[in-house]
């Protein structure tokens, strides 16, 4: 389970070889290619190590979700389901629309029937799910998403003792709800600054406020 880089391109110059290769490959179709090189790998990867029926989920938006797809997909995981978040706020952009939602994209890997824990109902009927963002002063990454969201998808997800991994981990907010809801646990980041700060929430992972999040159902809103 992951939130993989947007590499969204925010003030770079292009060119910038401090970036590296493969600084901001979203932000032009031509680099579309070079995209899916770059996420290839990493997605045949979890598609190794996950076992049978177990779940790949990642979120994301615009290009960089799409790559995922296209990767996940190639790569012979079987496409489960989309869901959307829907922010309560939104900021925008110059002349453009504000930010109020996030896909997740849930993978799983063939050979075995896929977990999901939905207690009695066999389904969950909506896959939009409504929640606030962590306030900015609160957060310990750009990108931080709310610990009730990671906690729902990885106790739907996976099952007591499973093992959540989270190659792209930021400040650790999906490892939490690794530890929350009884998983096992690994993260990594490119970031040591972040990392550091992800084994210290880990560690402390009972101080953590969970924050409420619903499902919008048939025009009603009902917490999960």
């Amino acid at each position: 389970m992951t939130d993989p880089p947007f590499y969204i391109s925010s003030g770079r110059r292009k060119g910038d070889e401090s970036l590296g290769e493969y600084a901001d490959p979203w932000s032009e179709a031509s680099n579309l290619d070079m995209a899916i090189a770059e996420v290839r790998p990493v997605v045949d990867e979890c598609r190794r190590a996950l076992r049978p029926g177990g779940a790949l989920v990642v979120m994301g938006q615009g290009v960089a979700s799409t790559v995922w797809d296209l990767a996940a997909r190639s790569s012979g995981l079987n496409w489960m389901a989309e869901l959307i978040v829907l922010w309560n706020t939104g900021k925008p952009r110059m002349r453009n629309f504000g930010s109020l939602f996030t896909r997740v994209n849930w993978y799983s890997k063939p050979g075995a029937r896929h977990t999901f824990n939905s207690g009695e109902q066999r389904s969950v009927y909506s896959n939009v799910l409504v929640c606030q963002k962590v306030p900015l002063h609160e957060r310990r990454h750009p990108a931080q998403k709310p610990i009730g969201l990671t906690n729902f998808l990885v106790s739907l997800l996976t099952d007591e003792g499973d093992t959540v991994v989270d190659p792209y981990c930021g400040s650790g907010t999906t490892l939490v709800s690794a530890a929350i809801c009884g998983r096992e646990l690994i993260g990594g980041d490119t970031d040591e600054k972040t990392v550091k700060m992800a084994r210290v929430r880990v560690d402390h992972f009972e101080l953590e406020e969970v924050e409420n999040v619903w499902l919008w159902i048939n025009g009603r809103l009902e917490q999960v």
